[in-house]
């Protein structure tokens, strides 16, 4: 038993020559459980994206999509209200900001797949797409 040990503690140690330096035999096997992990991450990432996608897809014909959000700013409490819309064509977002008993609203163009909503939520507002309830 200490010889098999002994064998496999010389393998792990081994090194080898890379590139720019010297790599061992267990750092290798660090790199491949590394992508093996980001590999499954990426898949389970994946399919929950999916399935929140399928489900604010079912869910907006029946009804608008709503996310809050509030917000201290300059000392003054701001609420923000976003409203995910489908309408012919695509989806729209209704954004209203309210602050100091002033209301304001605007409202994007028409997007036509969610995955075109998720960009402009993310880059747009402080809003993403998880944040939507019925």
């Amino acid at each position: 038993m200490d010889d098999i040990i002994a064998a496999i503690g010389s393998w792990l140690t081994e090194t080898h020559e890379a590139k720019r330096r010297m790599v061992s035999n267990l750092e290798m096997l660090f790199w491949i459980a590394f992508g093996i992990v980001s590999v499954i991450a990426a898949k389970d990432y994946a399919a929950k994206r999916k399935a929140l996608m399928k489900r604010a897809e079912l869910a907006l014909p029946e009804k608008d999509l709503v996310a809050t959000s509030f917000s201290d700013e300059a000392g003054q409490p701001v609420k923000y209200v976003g409203i995910l819309r489908r309408v012919e064509g695509g989806y729209t977002i209704g954004l209203i900001r309210e602050a100091n008993g002033e209301r304001t609203e605007s409202c994007s163009e028409v997007m036509p797949s969610l995955e075109r909503v998720e960009a402009y939520l993310t880059s747009c507002t402080l809003f993403v797409l998880s944040d939507f309830k019925g």
